[in-house]
């Protein structure tokens, strides 16, 4: 991963832990071989990182004042980064990079001896989800029964960062893989969240489809804005549109922030 994400290589994994009232600890923290320091936090959304890198980087170079120090922000959300990357103020300038795991090809950690680097994988750019997730899963089926639900734990959990985690289940349960999801403390109540969000966004599309065709029928073709306004709403807002429907005179009525 550090050649992937910087091109240089690793001499030792710093440990480090602030002396602090609350503990900060970061991900990860490299020394390289050109005796600079690597700074790297894995992190799945993006809320108050300026300032938490910030902070870190206050932090690691007040304990290693004479190294050079890089950071950078592995980003393995589902949603687009949001915020920059940088902190501009007038007696302050601060940047850091983001490095969103998906535009690392699938296929260079695929090809790692490193199963944990496999199982990692999933969170990169894949063009065939399913073929991927197969490959992964036909190497953890040669580990020992232990390791093996290990490999599997750790596989859902990242998987959930994509919505696959319902593919690997079906893919692991044709493999037939020793792995019951219900028995496991950790993934039961994953996959029982998963079923209910999948039963709710199936709820939902079907009452979209129907304020579609209601809004046709009362008022011809749909135009595109509608469709989209229909398609991200909450099931709130379509039952409330679903009821101004009998007394609106147009798509503007119907969609009226007005109490």
């Amino acid at each position: 991963m550090l050649q992937i994400l910087i091109g240089r290589e690793a001499v030792e994994l710093l440990t480090v832990e602030f002396a602090s009232t609350q503990k900060r600890l970061p991900d990860l923290l490299f020394l390289l071989k050109d005796d600079s320091i690597f700074h790297l936090e894995l992190q799945s959304n993006s809320e108050g990182m300026d300032w938490r890198m910030l902070m870190y980087y206050s932090l690691i170079r007040q304990r290693y004042p004479s190294r050079v120090l890089v950071q950078k922000v592995l980003y393995v959300g589902l949603k687009e980064w949001q915020p920059g990357s940088a902190i501009e103020e007038p007696n302050l300038s601060f940047r850091y990079e983001v490095v969103d795991i998906r535009s690392i090809d699938c296929r260079e950690l695929m090809d790692s001896p490193s199963l944990e680097e496999n199982i990692l994988a999933i969170l990169c750019r894949i063009d065939n989800q399913k073929e991927v997730i197969q490959k992964i899963l036909h190497r953890i089926s040669e580990l020992p029964i232990k390791a093996r639900a290990d490999a599997l734990t750790k596989l859902v959990i990242l998987s959930r960062l994509r919505r696959l985690e319902m593919i690997v289940k079906t893919e692991a349960e044709e493999m037939s893989l020793t792995f019951n999801v219900m028995e496991n403390d950790v993934l039961r109540p994953l996959f029982m969240k998963a079923q209910m969000d999948s039963e709710l966004v199936g709820e939902q599309k079907g009452e979209a489809k129907m304020l579609i065709r209601m809004l046709q029928r009362r008022f011809g073709a749909v135009p595109d804005w509608a469709s989209e306004k229909v398609a991200e709403a909450e099931p709130s807002s379509l039952e409330e549109w679903s009821l101004r429907i009998f007394d609106a005179q147009s798509l503007d009525d119907v969609f009226s922030d007005k109490t």
